[in-house]
């Protein structure tokens, strides 16, 4: 197992809340989630955890953001550094609206949420 620690703000708290009240299964996807970057930081959780652009306006907003599916609209949005202990910080929980990243993708949603999730500090 490798070691991996998790950081996370006061966004992620405040979305994983709400997310969870909404969805109960969002917990086990958590979970889950979290066992899976235990056992290997960099390996992908499920099909959709990938980085965000760095053309786009999270990726520039947070260098190296990735974003993982927990289920068909709800993402986990984090970065991955270090080596020895693996760093994970955990930005939040969001739907593809939420994010802006939805059909058709809402750019002013993507600055906003970009700058709210730059500004953050981790514990």
């Amino acid at each position: 197992m490798a070691n991996v620690v998790f950081k996370i703000c006061k966004l992620f708290q405040e979305t994983y809340i709400a997310k969870a009240q909404e969805n109960p299964l969002i917990k086990s996807k958590f979970e889950e989630f979290k066992r899976t970057k235990m056992d290997n930081p960099m390996q992908p959780f499920g099909a959709k955890d990938y980085p965000l652009g760095n053309n786009a306006p999270l990726g520039q907003s947070v260098p190296k953001l990735r974003h993982s599916g927990l289920n068909s609209d709800i993402s986990i949005f984090y970065t991955v550094s270090g080596a020895n202990p693996t760093v994970i910080h955990l930005y939040g929980l969001f739907s593809h609206d939420d994010s802006g990243t939805g059909q058709p993708a809402n750019i002013k949603k993507q600055k906003s949420l970009g700058s709210k999730l730059s500004n953050q500090s981790f514990q």
